[in-house]
């Protein structure tokens, strides 16, 4: 029944309710929403019509095609993200707070290492289980290996990380090349998503078996084992699963001899924070919610987003992070931002010292200052906490110091994200512009003009530093209008 609706919301061909949407989202958005017209039919219906509308002599009024943009959003919310999360935590069960290894010291040298990357966790889930089972490891020990251990790239790594046990979270998609370049990997396997070909050339220079899974995400050179494209072959999943942890074993044996260099330096971070883990620590959400109004807290952040080459690597994330804790604001984290926040110890209770005082004395002695909550598709657990913090405090989200952050945002996707989030009245802040400038008016609208419509805006500002005091700026603000201290 759950999986009928969600394919119904994504696949709708016929006008009606959204119903993933209706059942989540609060009144007060709904009215909003459906005061602007932007109530979405279905994913499929809306981004065709975008696509139609955006084609040669068709939609010429840039008003109209924002409201369509808008749809979009809300159809890549509720059900590309809120659907997926549902239907996984269905399949697989909720995250389970946990402590793991972080960073490239983990990496194990005389083991057949494998890491998964990517984004869907249907063939995953039994690669990781196949490569668990003593059939495996004992083969993989006749070979003269010490057994077989799983890694994460990207958000298949950081799924596969909470739910399984003993996958190691190494690096988000665009420092795949770093991890490969260590020489330890024997296999690479990847699926539908953030799949880059220059990963080929790398894998080439250390032997590493790259494999791709999914007909959306190949590669030239790369070994394929995966779902055809009408996925007549998903009863197959067992059987290619064994395929893959086999041909896993092979490269170990066929990389004897390749050097191999591993940075010393791993930390543990602690994983799998959601709403229902906060409740149960805390025993009811309105522990939470009182230290916001208090000032314990000071205000929410959702830190996120994918990595981009024009600046820094990781640094905007980092920098900002750091600026933040220091101001008392709690840090939601997941996806590929998350990977500078595990690997240099902020998802660890160490990471306090690095906090003010009102939210250290609140989160200790056990409560990292980043709350890791898991891949990208998790910013439906960001969503449903600010939900229930808004619940517990009798406010609209538009209301509250919350932020969506993605510092260093680089495709389609990202923007897609922050839409999301600014759907709910939530601002967005970024260190990289968006590449939406071919238009004065649909900038301004971007930036600016949907203050009046949603109740958020979207803020710029390309020294992270200078970025994070306006995020806290704006924190302040919705505090003195709240008349909070």
């Amino acid at each position: 029944m759950i999986a009928d609706i969600l394919l119904e919301d994504l696949s709708r061909t016929v006008p009606g309710k959204h119903k993933t949407l209706k059942a989540f989202a609060t009144q007060e958005r709904i009215k909003k929403w459906e005061e602007l017209d932007i109530l979405p039919i279905g994913a499929y219906h809306e981004v065709f019509e975008a696509l139609h509308r955006t084609t040669t002599g068709t939609d010429g009024d840039w008003k109209n095609i924002m409201k369509q943009f808008l749809r979009c959003g809300l159809a890549f919310a509720w059900s590309s993200v809120l659907g997926s999360s549902i239907a996984m935590d269905s399949l697989f069960g909720l995250p389970v707070r946990s402590t793991v290894k972080a960073n490239l010291g983990a990496l194990k040298e005389g083991y057949v290492n494998i890491a998964v990357h990517g984004h869907s966790p249907l063939l995953v889930s039994e690669i990781v289980k196949q490569g668990k089972s003593e059939k495996y490891v004992q083969l993989a020990k006749e070979k003269g290996a010490l057994g077989i251990q799983f890694y994460g790239i990207c958000c298949s790594g950081l799924s596969a990380m909470y739910r399984y046990g003993g996958v190691i979270p190494l690096s988000n998609a665009i420092g795949a090349e770093i991890v490969l370049g260590t020489g330890a990997l024997d296999l690479w396997v990847a699926d539908v998503q953030d799949v880059f070909p220059s990963i080929m050339d790398v894998a080439k220079s250390f032997k590493t078996t790259v494999v791709t899974t999914s007909d959306s995400g190949r590669l030239p050179g790369a070994e394929h084992y995966g779902y055809d494209h009408h996925h007549s072959n998903i009863s197959e999943t067992e059987n290619l699963a064994k395929t893959i942890v086999e041909r896993a074993i092979e490269s170990f044996e066929e990389r004897r001899g390749i050097p191999v260099f591993i940075p010393q330096y791993e930390v543990d971070a602690e994983i799998g924070f959601s709403v229902e883990y906060a409740t149960h620590h805390f025993g009811s959400i309105k522990v939470l919610a009182d230290a916001l109004k208090s000032g314990k807290i000071r205000g929410v952040v959702n830190l996120v987003g994918c990595n981009n080459p024009r600046i820094m690597y990781e640094k905007a994330i980092v920098d900002i992070a750091e600026k933040l804790l220091k101001n008392n604001i709690l840090i939601l984290t997941n996806g590929c931002a998350s990977f500078p926040l595990l690997k240099l110890g902020y998802c660890n209770t160490q990471a306090l010292e690095k906090t003010g005082e009102e939210l250290r004395k609140f989160l200790e002695p056990d409560l990292p200052p980043v709350w890791h909550m898991g891949e990208c598709l998790d910013n439906a657990r960001a969503s449903a906490f600010f939900r229930a913090l808004a619940d517990a405090l009798g406010k609209n989200i538009k209301d509250l110091p919350f932020a969506f952050v993605s510092p260093e945002w680089s495709n389609e996707k990202g923007v897609a994200a922050a839409l999301g989030f600014r759907l709910l009245g939530i601002n967005s802040y970024h260190s990289v512009y968006p590449p939406v400038q071919g238009s004065e008016n649909v900038m301004k609208y971007l930036f600016e003009d949907t203050k009046e419509t949603l109740g958020s805006v979207m803020v710029v500002e390309l020294d992270p530093l200078k970025l994070a005091d306006r995020i806290i700026m704006d924190i302040n603000i919705k505090r003195k209008e709240l008349m909070w201290n």
